[in-house]
């Protein structure tokens, strides 16, 4: 095998007018780095919303572009993109694409790289790709797309070449669209199998500067060095609206890292200068005796943190008899934590039930009380609630209104109204296919949270998006709603 050297990107990022910039830096990248190193392939990793080394962020993340969809661009110029990856002389290319709104981004990113040279190989990963491979495929720009987890089976594909890996979509020499199946050889036995994610390969310094990690930071500290962890993955809920969904027999099966493991990681953190976690992880709560312990060691090791991505409210609560767990709250203050985000998501026991697993109890769980006890232990929960199901009532959407005042009246910072999006990939998606709510053929573009991107709804999509507005008005203060707009793309145009 001849030295191989390959480049990881994450691509230029859109977003509404509305929308606060963020760089990625997620984890899937770093994963798939360390795991091609491992076998000899030598990986670099090119965040393109902030560009490399010699970029300065103002001419790449704080340099909005209005673009001809009504989007605002930031981050390199796909010709520069196409340019940097010839004058590296790299082998292939992989693009990240986890946001369906991103979806554009990744095929202009591929586009601009295949016309300069059309001979590289370019893949693709990440939910949105794969949900979407036949999409990605039929762009002629993409030579084929990772159905799965990748740290296993990426790299044998650059080495044996994907018609022989399991796991992948691609174009046979005819053009035909071929699927080579996942089966169980495209997963590690054991998570501690992986390599360790390569985080020094991230523009930690640039993120550093921008200091807008994954998550609204509302306790003023959000000035440290960052960087994502996750102990686990997978879920032991089955929400509608779960990006992954449908995957619950392989990717979303809740699979863990052993404590030694995840020390191991937060040493090599440490080395790097890293100061604030955020655990990414969707379940890291559920398994309160794992749990703690690994927030002890965070704190041994003096890290602070930021949040973590899946809180399920239920956790905080001893179920024996629904009493709120004191004790485990006080550990995660302890910890560190200052601020988790607080997913009351509905008010309407209906559509708990119907849509997100009915992981809230709205009879035993006191969820204003609950507000009110981690307000007192100086922990900060934003408040995170959906409206607008396809079936969804202004009945129990105004109960959804209702009890976010309540939170709002008992100490949350903020409560954010968002509209259910059907990604590809969820379960929400395909009722959404076959309730006839969504078009086969959308325009990622629109699939945003700012839109009521589904049609034939109980309540119209424009009164949806009213009532979401009147809701945001409505149970939040006016300084409030003013920093969020003045933190957003299109203040800065």
């Amino acid at each position: 095998m001849k030295n191989l050297k390959g480049l990881l990107i994450y691509p230029p990022a859109q977003l509404m007018k509305q929308e606060r910039a963020r760089p990625d830096g997620s984890l899937g990248l770093i994963y798939l780095a360390s795991s091609l190193e491992s076998k000899g392939i030598e990986t670099d990793i090119l965040d393109a919303s902030v560009g490399v080394a010699e970029h300065n962020i103002q001419n790449t993340f704080y340099n909005p572009i209005k673009q001809e969809n009504g989007l605002v661009r930031i981050g390199m110029e796909f010709e520069d993109i196409a340019n940097y990856i010839k004058k590296k002389n790299y082998n292939f290319v992989g693009i990240n694409s986890n946001l369906t709104p991103q979806t554009r981004m990744a095929f202009e990113t591929a586009k601009a790289i295949k016309q300069l040279n059309p001979k590289i190989p370019i893949y693709a990963g990440g939910v949105n790709a794969r949900a979407l491979n036949k999409r990605f495929l039929e762009t002629g720009h993409f030579d084929a797309i990772c159905l799965t987890e990748g740290e296993i089976i990426f790299p044998r594909a650059i080495i044996e070449g994907v018609e022989n890996v399991s796991g992948f979509a691609y174009k046979d020499k005819n053009g035909k669209i071929k699927v080579n199946q996942v089966d169980e050889t495209c997963f590690p036995e054991n998570l501690d199998d992986l390599p360790i994610p390569a985080w020094e390969k991230l523009p930690l310094d640039k993120y550093g500067q921008i200091a807008s990690p994954h998550g609204v930071d509302v306790t003023g500290k959000s000035n440290h060095r960052y960087a994502p962890i996750m102990t686990s993955r997978g879920c032991v809920w089955h929400c509608t609206f779960c990006h992954i969904s449908t995957e619950k027999e392989n990717i979303g099966k809740l699979r863990t890292h052993s404590i030694e493991r995840v020390l191991e990681e937060m040493n090599g953190l440490k080395s790097l200068g890293i100061e604030k976690l955020f655990f990414e992880d969707d379940t890291l709560l559920t398994r309160k005796k794992r749990a703690k312990e690994i927030f002890s060691k965070a704190r041994e090791k003096e890290f602070l943190i930021a949040n973590v991505n899946g809180v399920n409210l239920i956790d905080f609560y001893n179920k024996k008899d629904w009493s709120i767990d004191i004790e485990y709250l006080e550990i995660l203050k302890q910890a560190g934590y200052e601020q988790i985000v607080f997913p009351a998501e509905s008010g309407s026991q209906r559509i708990l039930d119907k849509y997100a697993s009915g992981k809230v109890k709205l009879e035993k769980m006191d969820l204003p009380v609950l507000m009110k006890t981690m307000v007192n232990m100086g922990i900060k929960a934003p408040v995170n609630m959906i409206i607008g199901f396809p079936d969804e009532t202004e009945e129990e959407i105004q109960k959804t209104i209702d009890l976010g005042k309540k939170l709002k009246e008992n100490g949350a910072p903020y409560v954010s109204f968002f509209l259910p999006i059907p990604f590809p990939g969820s379960k929400l998606y395909d009722i959404a296919i076959k309730g006839n709510y969504l078009n086969r053929d959308f325009n990622p573009d629109m699939m945003n949270w700012k839109r009521a991107i589904m049609t034939n709804t109980f309540v119209p999509p424009k009164r949806l998006e009213e009532i979401r507005d009147y809701a945001n008005e409505l149970v939040n203060d006016k300084d409030f709603i003013k920093r969020a707009v003045q933190n957003t793309i299109g203040y800065k145009l």
